[in-house]
């Protein structure tokens, strides 16, 4: 965990008293499974120190606090394959299947969750999953039928992946 940005950003909260805040991260521990012997999130640490930064956030944030919820990474070295398997007639579920790293995004998604419970009305869900996760497939469809990727890095959108996400922005900001 990055305990050190922790303090940082409840500090620049509590000073500047937003009307509203936006929480980006990438999950790193808290997409981890519960520890031995945990079996809820009242007994989870992870959980916890989530809520003890929440509520800290909330009670100087004037109106919402927005949190992005979590949605598989990428496997870096696939994206620069994509176009080259499209075009040689590559299943796209195979290209899904070889793109995402499911792991543990899951339960990023579970503690989320329950943070949006326990934030007193104040926190709103922003979710990606919507945007990239293909029903038909049932798999996450990280590129366009052209090939073209929405994603540089593991956690970084390119120009086009952001492009394919703007409207929930806009969509947010026309509700502010």
């Amino acid at each position: 965990m990055c305990r050190e940005n922790f303090t940082d950003f409840e500090v620049r909260i509590r000073k500047e008293k937003p009307d509203y805040a936006f929480i980006f991260t990438r999950y790193m521990s808290i997409g981890a499974p519960w520890p031995t012997n945990v079996t809820s999130f009242k007994q989870d640490p992870i959980y916890q120190t989530m809520k003890e930064q929440m509520l800290k956030f909330i009670e100087n944030i004037k109106y919402k606090l927005y949190i992005l919820d979590a949605i598989p990474r990428i496997n870096r070295g696939a994206v620069n394959h994509i176009a080259s398997l499209i075009r040689n007639g590559t299943d796209p579920i195979a290209i899904d299947n070889l793109l995402v790293r499911p792991h543990e995004y899951e339960m990023a998604r579970k503690r989320h969750a329950q943070l949006v419970k326990d934030c007193k009305g104040k926190c709103i869900m922003v979710d990606y999953k919507p945007e990239f996760y293909n029903l038909e497939t049932e798999t996450f469809r990280y590129f366009d039928e052209r090939g073209f990727s929405y994603w540089t890095t593991p956690q970084h959108l390119s120009p086009h992946g952001i492009e394919h996400i703007r409207h929930v922005w806009t969509d947010i900001c026309k509700k502010l």
